[in-house]
């Protein structure tokens, strides 16, 4: 490569409809997100496309690539909501490893935080990853301290764990015995993909909470907005990017959602499962909800899960549900920061 202050760097807003270069994008993104990392979880091409090209109401998408000569050498996004949280934008950066160190990343996320501020974006948010061993805050990891020397400070910090799947049922069907007299009143209710019609309201009522409701540290952040259309726009970019989701509900006397927990089965990450939102309403905590949906969500999909990796993330501090996990097998393998800035 030419010397560092040589190097011209060309930063082209990305045409994700353009095969050839989201192609190039996502190489260069993958490239990063994977490196030293053996339990990565980067979104795959088709999943990457299908959010950038949806063109969704509540979400917006602007995915940079930072080039020299032909050369995709970083890559950048800035992601806007556009119904909640109107001051923060969330910002992305990344560099193929072996051209670290030469000023690429900087220079993009310069511009990142330029756009951000454009769209009239206050408080920017990044997440870095750093291993499980280290710090709570990544103190003296290299991703950690590079958000540092430019103006981001520790916000909240989160636990990757993994479980291996199958697990063994009569495992599950214990948790699940255990947590029935504790919610008596309430019915349970299961679905692949689509949110029934007769629920989504109350579905997207808890939905719009988990943000909030999880622990959030030094992070400010809105009850997110979320309605049957959101929801059903969602659902229609998950089809397109070969996603599977795997829904248990609670249901409270009068039919509403109470609590939920979901799975996700990616088609293009196989050996891969993501556990999602886990979450009961505040008025029905105490009853073993948590537990009981996702004991259940899990005992009932997994027969179509097959052998795999489940991961799932909870902040350091979320003891409650910790606890589940640890119930139910998850180790832990990796540490997730969240770093904030404001202009």
């Amino acid at each position: 490569m030419t010397p560092r202050a040589e190097v011209e760097l060309r930063i082209e807003l990305l045409d994700a409809s353009d095969p050839a270069a989201m192609a190039a994008w996502h190489e260069t993104f993958l490239a990063s997100q994977r490196h030293e990392r053996p339990f990565a979880t980067p979104l795959m091409l088709e999943e990457m496309r299908a959010r950038f090209v949806a063109g969704l109401e509540a979400q917006r998408y602007l995915a940079f690539s930072g080039l020299v000569g032909d050369e995709v050498a970083t890559v950048g996004m800035c992601y806007l909501t556009m119904f909640d949280n109107l001051g923060q934008a969330y910002v992305e950066v990344q560099t193929r490893p072996e051209l670290r160190g030469r000023g690429f990343g900087s220079r993009v996320l310069d511009h990142l935080e330029q756009v951000a501020g454009n769209h009239g974006r206050g408080v920017l948010l990044t997440e870095v990853t750093y291993p499980y061993d280290a710090p709570a805050d990544g103190a003296g990891t290299p991703c950690a301290e590079f958000a540092r020397r430019r103006g981001y400070t520790f916000g909240l910090g989160n636990v990757q764990r993994v479980l291996d799947l199958p697990v063994d049922e009569e495992a599950l069907r214990r948790l699940v015995a255990e947590a029935e007299p504790h919610h008596p009143a309430y019915t349970f209710r299961q679905f692949v993909g689509p949110v029934p019609e007769d629920v989504i309201d109350s579905f997207a009522s808890i939905l719009g909470t988990l943000m909030t409701e999880a622990p959030t540290g030094e992070i400010d952040r809105e009850t997110e907005v979320f309605d049957a259309r959101r929801i059903r726009a969602d659902e229609k970019v998950f089809e397109e990017s070969g996603r599977t989701k795997f829904t248990t509900v609670a249901l409270d006397e009068q039919g509403e959602v109470a609590a939920y927990s979901e799975l996700v089965l990616p088609r293009h990450d196989p050996g891969r499962v993501y556990q999602w939102g886990t979450l009961a309403r505040p008025q029905d905590r105490g009853r073993r909800l948590g537990l009981a949906t996702k004991a259940r969500n899990l005992l009932w999909a997994q027969r179509e899960l097959g052998e795999a990796t489940l991961v799932t993330f909870n902040a350091e501090s979320n003891r409650h549900m910790i606890g589940v996990n640890e119930r139910l097998g998850f180790r832990p393998v990796e540490r997730v920061g969240e770093f904030q800035k404001r202009l």
